[in-house]
Protein backbone atom coordinates (compact mmCIF):
# COMPACT_ATOMS: atom_id res chain seq x y z
CA UNK A 1 0.00 0.00 0.00
CA UNK A 2 1.76 3.29 -1.12
CA UNK A 3 1.73 6.39 2.30
CA UNK A 4 1.27 9.56 0.81
CA UNK A 5 3.04 11.93 3.04
CA UNK A 6 2.36 15.32 0.99
CA UNK A 7 3.02 19.13 1.73
CA UNK A 8 -0.65 21.10 0.75
CA UNK A 9 0.34 24.67 1.25
CA UNK A 10 -3.30 25.88 -0.36
CA UNK A 11 -2.50 29.55 0.78
CA UNK A 12 -4.28 32.10 -1.11
CA UNK A 13 -1.10 34.11 -1.53
CA UNK A 14 1.37 33.70 -4.11
CA UNK A 15 4.03 31.60 -2.95
CA UNK A 16 6.39 34.36 -4.34
CA UNK A 17 5.84 37.51 -3.32
CA UNK A 18 2.54 36.71 -0.50
CA UNK A 19 0.43 39.02 -2.40
CA UNK A 20 -3.40 37.82 -1.18
CA UNK A 21 -5.64 36.61 -3.51
CA UNK A 22 -7.75 39.55 -1.96
CA UNK A 23 -5.72 41.92 -4.55
CA UNK A 24 -4.92 39.89 -7.24
CA UNK A 25 -6.22 36.38 -9.34
CA UNK A 26 -4.31 33.51 -8.13
CA UNK A 27 -3.80 30.07 -10.49
CA UNK A 28 -2.46 26.67 -8.82
CA UNK A 29 0.54 24.75 -9.84
CA UNK A 30 -1.04 22.98 -12.55
CA UNK A 31 1.42 19.74 -11.88
CA UNK A 32 0.62 19.57 -7.74
CA UNK A 33 -2.18 21.77 -7.34
CA UNK A 34 -0.68 22.25 -3.67
CA UNK A 35 0.49 26.03 -4.04
CA UNK A 36 -0.47 29.38 -6.08
CA UNK A 37 1.14 31.81 -8.00
CA UNK A 38 -0.33 35.52 -9.46
CA UNK A 39 1.97 35.07 -12.20
CA UNK A 40 4.04 33.24 -14.44
CA UNK A 41 6.84 35.08 -13.35
CA UNK A 42 6.51 34.22 -9.84
CA UNK A 43 6.08 30.75 -10.61
CA UNK A 44 9.00 30.28 -12.53
CA UNK A 45 11.13 32.49 -9.87
CA UNK A 46 9.48 30.04 -6.93
CA UNK A 47 10.40 26.46 -9.13
CA UNK A 48 13.93 25.62 -7.43
CA UNK A 49 12.51 25.66 -4.33
CA UNK A 50 8.96 24.39 -5.21
CA UNK A 51 10.43 21.49 -6.85
CA UNK A 52 11.33 18.59 -4.60
CA UNK A 53 7.64 19.29 -2.96
CA UNK A 54 5.77 19.43 -6.65
CA UNK A 55 7.33 16.00 -7.62
CA UNK A 56 6.93 14.61 -3.93
CA UNK A 57 3.54 15.26 -4.22
CA UNK A 58 3.60 13.92 -8.00
CA UNK A 59 5.03 10.90 -7.24
CA UNK A 60 2.89 10.10 -4.83
CA UNK A 61 -0.02 10.88 -6.12
CA UNK A 62 0.80 8.84 -9.01
CA UNK A 63 1.98 5.60 -7.14
CA UNK A 64 -2.32 5.84 -5.30
CA UNK A 65 -3.42 6.39 -8.22
CA UNK A 66 -1.91 3.31 -10.15
CA UNK A 67 -2.76 1.09 -6.81
CA UNK A 68 -6.08 1.86 -7.65
CA UNK A 69 -6.20 -1.36 -10.09
CA UNK A 70 -3.49 -3.82 -8.08
CA UNK A 71 -5.21 -6.54 -5.57
CA UNK A 72 -4.67 -4.41 -2.37
CA UNK A 73 -5.94 -1.25 -4.38
CA UNK A 74 -9.46 -3.93 -4.95
CA UNK A 75 -9.54 -4.66 -1.40
CA UNK A 76 -9.10 -1.24 -0.70
CA UNK A 77 -12.56 -0.34 -1.93
CA UNK A 78 -14.11 -3.33 0.62
CA UNK A 79 -12.98 -1.69 3.58
CA UNK A 80 -13.06 2.45 2.83
CA UNK A 81 -16.14 4.50 3.48
CA UNK A 82 -18.62 4.53 0.24
CA UNK A 83 -16.46 1.65 -1.95
CA UNK A 84 -13.58 4.34 -2.97
CA UNK A 85 -10.26 3.45 -3.49
CA UNK A 86 -7.04 5.18 -2.11
CA UNK A 87 -6.66 7.57 -4.54
CA UNK A 88 -10.06 8.98 -4.24
CA UNK A 89 -9.73 9.25 -0.56
CA UNK A 90 -6.60 11.17 -1.21
CA UNK A 91 -8.79 13.57 -3.86
CA UNK A 92 -10.89 13.68 -0.86
CA UNK A 93 -9.07 15.09 1.34
CA UNK A 94 -7.81 17.67 -0.93
CA UNK A 95 -11.31 19.22 -1.26
CA UNK A 96 -11.27 18.54 2.13
CA UNK A 97 -8.05 20.81 3.43
CA UNK A 98 -9.04 23.15 0.37
CA UNK A 99 -12.53 23.93 1.65
CA UNK A 100 -11.19 23.93 5.82
CA UNK A 101 -7.84 26.07 4.48
CA UNK A 102 -8.93 28.87 6.51
CA UNK A 103 -10.48 27.10 9.61
CA UNK A 104 -7.61 25.19 10.03
CA UNK A 105 -5.11 28.32 9.96
CA UNK A 106 -6.92 30.29 12.65
CA UNK A 107 -7.16 26.47 14.77
CA UNK A 108 -3.31 26.66 14.47
CA UNK A 109 -2.57 29.75 15.35
CA UNK A 110 -5.08 29.74 18.45
CA UNK A 111 -4.07 25.55 19.33
CA UNK A 112 -0.06 26.77 18.72
CA UNK A 113 -0.78 29.94 21.33
CA UNK A 114 1.48 32.70 18.37
CA UNK A 115 -0.18 35.39 19.80
CA UNK A 116 1.54 35.04 23.12
CA UNK A 117 4.63 33.22 21.57
CA UNK A 118 5.05 33.35 17.57
CA UNK A 119 8.25 31.52 18.11
CA UNK A 120 5.93 28.35 19.10
CA UNK A 121 5.53 27.90 15.52
CA UNK A 122 9.35 26.60 15.10
CA UNK A 123 8.90 23.96 18.12
CA UNK A 124 5.00 23.18 17.84
CA UNK A 125 2.89 21.62 15.56
CA UNK A 126 -1.17 20.88 15.78
CA UNK A 127 -1.97 17.17 14.87
CA UNK A 128 -5.39 16.73 13.64
CA UNK A 129 -6.68 13.28 12.87
CA UNK A 130 -10.55 12.49 10.66
CA UNK A 131 -12.26 9.39 10.19
CA UNK A 132 -14.06 9.79 6.41
CA UNK A 133 -17.74 10.61 6.53
CA UNK A 134 -19.92 8.18 3.95
CA UNK A 135 -22.28 9.92 1.23
CA UNK A 136 -25.56 9.62 3.42
CA UNK A 137 -23.17 12.27 6.05
CA UNK A 138 -21.38 14.56 3.74
CA UNK A 139 -23.79 14.27 0.40
CA UNK A 140 -21.40 15.21 -1.66
CA UNK A 141 -20.34 18.16 0.22
CA UNK A 142 -16.31 18.97 0.53
CA UNK A 143 -16.76 20.23 3.91
CA UNK A 144 -18.62 17.07 5.03
CA UNK A 145 -16.05 14.33 3.56
CA UNK A 146 -14.38 14.20 7.20
CA UNK A 147 -15.27 14.95 10.51
CA UNK A 148 -12.20 15.53 13.25
CA UNK A 149 -11.75 12.77 15.69
CA UNK A 150 -9.49 14.79 17.36
CA UNK A 151 -6.42 17.66 17.34
CA UNK A 152 -3.73 18.56 19.58
CA UNK A 153 -0.97 20.00 20.14
CA UNK A 154 2.56 18.30 19.76
CA UNK A 155 6.00 19.33 19.80
CA UNK A 156 8.26 19.07 16.72
CA UNK A 157 10.90 17.15 18.44
CA UNK A 158 8.20 14.26 19.14
CA UNK A 159 7.22 14.56 15.46
CA UNK A 160 10.35 13.64 14.45
CA UNK A 161 10.95 10.43 16.19
CA UNK A 162 7.55 9.04 14.51
CA UNK A 163 7.72 6.87 11.48
CA UNK A 164 8.16 7.84 7.67
CA UNK A 165 6.90 10.11 6.38
CA UNK A 166 7.03 12.52 9.36
CA UNK A 167 10.92 12.82 10.34
CA UNK A 168 10.89 13.76 6.26
CA UNK A 169 8.07 16.32 6.52
CA UNK A 170 9.39 18.18 9.08
CA UNK A 171 12.63 18.62 7.36
CA UNK A 172 10.58 20.40 4.27
CA UNK A 173 8.89 22.58 6.61
CA UNK A 174 12.12 23.57 8.39
CA UNK A 175 13.44 24.10 4.76
CA UNK A 176 10.74 25.81 4.04
CA UNK A 177 10.42 28.04 7.04
CA UNK A 178 14.01 28.83 7.30
CA UNK A 179 13.66 30.39 3.54
CA UNK A 180 11.03 32.59 4.60
CA UNK A 181 12.24 33.97 7.77
CA UNK A 182 15.61 34.60 5.89
CA UNK A 183 13.50 36.36 3.18
CA UNK A 184 12.15 38.56 5.64
CA UNK A 185 8.31 37.45 4.92
CA UNK A 186 7.36 35.84 8.93
CA UNK A 187 7.48 32.58 9.92
CA UNK A 188 5.69 29.54 8.75
CA UNK A 189 3.24 27.04 11.46
CA UNK A 190 2.04 23.99 10.03
CA UNK A 191 -1.13 20.99 10.75
CA UNK A 192 -0.32 17.85 10.51
CA UNK A 193 -3.13 16.12 8.90
CA UNK A 194 -4.00 12.00 9.76
CA UNK A 195 -6.77 9.99 8.30
CA UNK A 196 -5.59 6.50 8.16
CA UNK A 197 -4.72 4.56 6.02
CA UNK A 198 -2.90 7.36 4.09
CA UNK A 199 0.17 8.70 5.74
CA UNK A 200 0.14 12.00 7.16
CA UNK A 201 -0.33 15.36 5.06
CA UNK A 202 1.41 18.39 6.01
CA UNK A 203 -0.77 21.80 5.71
CA UNK A 204 1.85 24.45 6.39
CA UNK A 205 0.88 28.27 6.74
CA UNK A 206 3.15 31.08 5.99
CA UNK A 207 4.08 34.78 6.42
CA UNK A 208 3.17 35.10 9.91
CA UNK A 209 4.78 37.95 11.65
CA UNK A 210 5.28 39.45 15.45
CA UNK A 211 2.90 42.78 14.05
CA UNK A 212 -0.16 40.32 12.38
CA UNK A 213 -0.09 37.90 16.00
CA UNK A 214 -0.46 41.25 17.81
CA UNK A 215 -4.07 42.29 16.45
CA UNK A 216 -5.33 38.12 17.32
CA UNK A 217 -6.79 37.66 20.72
CA UNK A 218 -6.07 34.28 21.89
CA UNK A 219 -9.29 32.03 22.43
CA UNK A 220 -9.66 29.11 25.15
CA UNK A 221 -12.44 27.50 22.66
CA UNK A 222 -10.70 27.05 19.26
CA UNK A 223 -11.14 23.38 19.53
CA UNK A 224 -14.77 22.85 20.01
CA UNK A 225 -15.28 26.03 17.49
CA UNK A 226 -12.62 23.84 15.05
CA UNK A 227 -14.78 20.75 15.61
CA UNK A 228 -18.18 22.60 15.18
CA UNK A 229 -17.27 23.57 12.05
CA UNK A 230 -16.27 21.06 10.23
CA UNK A 231 -18.54 18.87 11.81
CA UNK A 232 -20.74 21.29 9.80
CA UNK A 233 -19.07 21.95 6.89
CA UNK A 234 -18.87 25.20 6.75
CA UNK A 235 -16.95 27.88 7.03
CA UNK A 236 -17.12 30.85 9.24
CA UNK A 237 -17.51 34.17 8.91
CA UNK A 238 -15.36 35.17 11.17
CA UNK A 239 -12.08 33.93 11.37
CA UNK A 240 -9.95 35.66 13.83
CA UNK A 241 -11.19 38.78 16.18
CA UNK A 242 -8.58 41.40 16.11
CA UNK A 243 -7.70 43.83 18.70
CA UNK A 244 -8.22 47.41 18.53
CA UNK A 245 -6.22 49.51 16.38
Amino acid sequence: MPSSGKIKHLSRKCNTCYTSGDKRELFNCSRCRSVTYCSKECQRADWKKHKPICENNSVLESRLKEHESTPGGLLDRLMLVDGISLYELDQRLEKWVRFHNTTLMAATIQALRLPADLSRARTHLLYVTLAPRGEAEHGGSPGKFFRVEDAVVIDVEDAMARKSPWPESIMQLRQVGAEMEGNGRGTIAAAMIECPPLAVQTVPFGSLTELAMKKTMLHGTWKSFFMSHVEQGKRPRVILDRRAR
